[in-house]
């Protein structure tokens, strides 16, 4: 039940990142308002990520747990070191497999 809960708090920080996210990545460095949003899910997906079972995460371990927590620590932690080029590779490579992995986890 926790462990839909959280997945269900990746999804939805996912959809949210979708509707800020741009599609030039010139336009995304000088957004910093866009920026600071994804930024806010991103934790949002990392905290919730660490909050979800061993066991769970052990049974879907093609979900990358300790990425999306590991990011989550670097924008609090390290806020001063966050490389944008990092993040839009994360807009563009990683969001929507993440999606279809939590999507099927949920169903």
């Amino acid at each position: 039940m926790k462990d839909e809960r959280k997945l269900r708090d990746i999804l939805n920080a996912i959809e949210a990142i979708e509707t800020y996210a741009v599609s030039d990545y010139d336009e995304f460095v000088s957004d910093t308002k866009t920026q600071a949003a994804i930024l806010y899910n991103l934790i949002i997906i990392g905290e919730a990520a660490n909050q979800i079972s061993d066991t769970f995460q052990e049974q879907h371990n093609n979900i990358p747990w300790s990425s999306m927590i590991g990011t989550r620590n670097i924008i609090v932690h390290g806020y001063d070191q966050v490389n944008i080029q990092i993040v839009w590779g994360i807009l563009q490579q990683d969001l929507e497999n993440l999606k279809a992995k939590v999507l099927k986890a949920l169903s």
